[in-house]
């Protein structure tokens, strides 16, 4: 009866110990730079679209110009982007537009569901007025 009571009594403390710890914070992935994001698009888009080195060096500029402005913040992002995609138009052949709107179409909409399927966010959620003392 003695070892029951202290085997229960050695996983009560366990769990206590286990559950006492502090949560591991996870820090957010450094910010890559203009040039290594349009380096890594150009790489997936010559992978998924299978582009020549001609359209590649036009892409990547394209691209690198399109994060410049984005980081800058000088432009209207759907002005900017509007413009990028109309200047890709003419590099690629129209196969290889219509991947590159079929996969913009799909990540748009993995995004759309994945903010569906996410909680709200509760940090600046309204509080309650303070009870008034009198």
């Amino acid at each position: 009866m003695k070892k029951l009571i202290l085997i229960l009594f050695a996983v009560a403390i366990a769990s206590v110990n286990s559950s006492a710890q502090e949560p591991v914070k996870k820090t957010p992935p450094p910010q890559k730079s203009p040039a290594e994001r349009a380096e890594n698009m150009t790489k997936r888009l010559t992978k998924e679209l299978n582009l020549s080195a001609e359209q590649q060096v036009k892409v990547k500029a394209i691209i690198l110009k399109r994060e410049q402005d984005r980081l800058e913040a000088s432009k209207d992002l759907k002005e900017g982007n509007g413009k990028a995609k109309e200047e890709l138009k003419t590099v690629f052949t129209p196969e290889q537009f219509q991947k590159f709107e079929a996969k913009e179409a799909e990540m748009k909409k993995k995004r759309e569901e994945k903010r569906k399927n996410s909680p709200p966010p509760t940090k600046n959620a309204p509080q309650p007025p303070a009870p008034v003392e009198k």
